[in-house]
């Protein structure tokens, strides 16, 4: 009986607190205006310099990730310039205290560049990482208003992440 009326008692504290999740939404614009704030980046390393600009963002469905296509351009020692397009992927992570998230584990998946030899591609394809680890995961992607009452509400745990409509759905709750 005890067992019973315990069971009945953690299912029904359950429910109240899933009643306390909520979801926001994000658009993609919204974080295009972010990504597009911290660009250009420009990075020198070695005998390589980078320029990474003109981001478009793309919100991935399958993979709940968020894809950022851009232009980029190096220069290196000995003449050598070329201009292309880079393709990052990475996810986002939540600071609870702070109410902002931060793009996270920033990868280079594809490097296209025109008029720069094979040999010195692996060279910006490094440099190019080093760079979007350092700025893409110090300055927020998206940040909850401190005047909303709701995004006040919503500094908790991030329950979950999805894609869905070309929208990021952040399910955010008390525990």
């Amino acid at each position: 009986m005890f067992k019973s009326i315990l069971f009945i008692f953690l299912y029904l504290v359950s429910q109240m607190v899933s009643a306390l999740d909520y979801t926001h939404e994000i658009t993609e614009q919204e974080i295009q205006e972010k990504v597009s704030a911290l660009m250009p980046i420009v990075k020198k390393k070695y005998f390589v310099t980078i320029t990474i600009s003109n981001p478009k963002i793309d919100l991935i469905k399958k993979s709940d990730e968020i894809g950022i296509l851009a232009d980029i351009e190096a220069n290196a020692i000995g003449g050598i310039k070329g201009k292309g397009e880079v393709m990052i992927k990475g996810t986002l992570a939540y600071n609870a205290k702070k109410g902002e998230f931060y793009f996270k584990n920033p990868k280079v998946v594809s490097l296209a560049i025109d008029k720069v030899p094979d040999n010195i591609i692996p060279k910006i394809q490094g440099v190019a990482q080093a760079a979007l680890s350092k700025v893409m995961t110090i300055y927020p992607v998206y940040k909850f208003k401190e005047n909303n009452l709701t995004h006040t509400l919503a500094k908790s745990v991030l329950k979950s992440l999805k894609v869905e409509n070309e929208k990021l759905l952040l399910t955010l709750g008390v525990f």
